[in-house]
């Protein structure tokens, strides 16, 4: 089991109705993120579960970094695709691409995650030694808090050095410190795990 911690600003991603594409189009997307990660030197696909040669995957993909006219060649310009890439690097968004067990087809929608905030997934003990490092319930797997308040955590020097000085945990102080910077394009975000 894992817990993962991601920011979250309540956006609900089914505002905009998701596109359908075809296994080629899903290759074209693949072969131009690996480039394009390669060319920028970091990570554009971010896998869920599974993988697209599966029947069933998720993963989700930056496309902010990236113009939209190349993203969309992937598709043929199809104008369902374009609505969806245009709202994510509008609203600074990540795409979402899956097929589920009980769907033959496969969709590309707006993610819930923001194009570059970052996520975090590690094992439930880290997780809740984590929280327990942060001043929260540890026992709580499911939770959120303000960013604000995860920035007045941080700040806290006792807090602070508590998470530095513990071996296992002071790696991920980066990740929750990257986090805490994010700015919402709309809403009130917060840190979420599950």
């Amino acid at each position: 089991m894992s817990i993962r911690f991601r920011v979250d600003d309540g956006f609900n991603p089914l505002t905009i109705t998701p596109a359908i594409i075809n296994s080629d189009q899903l290759g074209e997307l693949c072969r131009l993120l690996a480039a394009e990660s390669d060319r920028h030197q970091m990570a554009l696909m971010f896998p869920e579960h599974g993988s697209p040669v599966e029947h069933s995957f998720s993963f989700s993909a930056r496309v902010c970094p990236l113009s939209l006219a190349s993203v969309s060649a992937c598709f043929d310009h199809y104008p369902g695709v374009i609505t969806v890439l245009e709202e994510a690097q509008f609203r600074g968004r990540r795409i979402r691409v899956w097929r589920s067990e009980a769907d033959r087809d496969i969709w590309l929608g707006l993610s819930s995650d923001a194009d570059a905030a970052p996520a975090l997934e590690v094992s439930s003990q880290s997780g809740v030694a984590i929280l327990e490092m942060l001043g929260l319930d540890g026992s709580e797997t499911m939770g959120a808090i303000p960013l604000d308040e995860l920035r007045r955590r941080l700040s806290d020097p006792s807090i602070y050095r508590r998470i530095s000085n513990e071996p296992g945990l002071e790696r991920y102080l980066p990740h929750l410190t990257e986090m805490a910077r994010v700015k919402a394009f709309e809403g009130a975000p917060h840190l979420a795990w599950a």
